[in-house]
């Protein structure tokens, strides 16, 4: 801490936010910031500084006001999962508006070491992380749907997005992280809600077979103008019928899909080439795929669908891409 009598120049204002932990967070808002490290931090202290740090983003959210541009800073401090992790005994719901959640590491593509995930002896819940609010951006944060003390006897989902215009940057989105959880339901990523943006994304898991689950991101009702941009899908499936993405008829507008990777790993025991990325009959728009990288699926659509458009690097739907006629719709 900083006395104000000491700080010679800085105004009172100044101080009180080097205090607080703002200035050194580099974090410019009218809103809080709050610190939570999660292995030394206490749920009773004020959250206000790195000196004063909470435990659980519950307990930081809770003292968050929505619209506020609050941030919660979910702060590594090792590299072992114990020491970093912020574990859940039951869904958390992230629901207030235009509160921003930003991990602080090194910002790895895969593996941030400011994570989220269940309670090894937490029974059975089957979505880990929900972000029902609007506006809000979460970056460098890892979430990983693993093993409980008692599993889901059902569908399970990592992270499930209903709000509106929220903004994922750099984060981690991996379900079922252990066999137990691989039920026809289960997946990372399910999203309902409109106009959300995910940049720089790692979107599913390797190392855990799909036998039984079907689809690794779920779009579901009326999902409107969502954008994925340099993401990277993974998965790892016995199933030839698996897709790494599925559209509901519901969808408004576009799905827009931006120098994107789809990968089904190969030449691993059981694992198949699956028939197509995307699952999709029909939906009030298009599916548009620009520059897509695609390995281990025999098309990016099993079947011919002019619901799926795919721009190469010329700028013209290309035969050299998996699946794409010249000149014509996707298949």
């Amino acid at each position: 801490m900083i006395p104000i009598t000491q700080v010679g120049a800085l105004t009172a204002r100044t101080a009180a936010l080097i205090n607080q932990g703002i200035l050194n967070a580099g974090i410019l808002t009218q809103g809080n910031v709050y610190w939570v490290f999660p292995s030394t931090g206490l749920d009773t202290n004020t959250g206000a500084g790195p000196n004063s740090p909470l435990k659980t983003l519950r307990a930081a959210l809770a003292l968050c006001s929505a619209d506020q541009n609050d941030v919660v800073l979910l702060c590594a401090q090792s590299n072992t999962a114990a020491n970093t992790t912020d574990y859940q005994s039951s869904n958390l719901d992230w629901n207030k508006d235009g509160v921003h959640l930003i991990g602080v590491n090194s910002a790895p593509f895969i593996g941030q070491r400011s994570r989220v995930a269940p309670l090894a002896t937490a029974t059975a819940f089957a979505n880990l992380f929900t972000v029902s609010a609007d506006n809000c951006l979460i970056q460098n944060i890892e979430f990983y749907q693993g093993q409980m003390a008692t599993n889901p006897t059902a569908a399970s989902t990592c992270l499930t997005v209903s709000g509106q215009r929220n903004h994922f940057i750099n984060c981690q989105i991996s379900g079922i992280g252990h066999s137990d959880l691989d039920d026809a339901g289960s997946n990372s990523l399910t999203l309902t809600g409109s106009e959300n943006v995910f940049d720089d994304c790692y979107i599913g898991l390797d190392t855990i077979i799909r036998a039984t689950s079907v689809t690794e991101v779920v779009l579901s009702g009326t999902p409107t103008r969502n954008i994925f941009r340099r993401c990277h899908f993974e998965t790892y499936t016995s199933g030839s019928t698996f897709k790494m993405i599925t559209v509901p008829t519901g969808a408004d507008r576009f799905v827009k899909f931006v120098d994107c990777d789809f990968v089904a790993v190969q030449n691993v025991t059981s694992a198949v080439a699956p028939t197509g990325v995307i699952g999709i009959t029909t939906m009030n728009g298009q599916v548009l795929m620009r520059n897509p990288y695609v390995y281990g699926f025999a098309q990016i659509v099993t079947a011919d669908n002019a619901y799926v458009q795919v721009l190469g690097y010329n700028g013209l739907a290309t035969g050299h891409l998996i699946g794409i006629a010249q000149g014509v719709d996707a298949a």
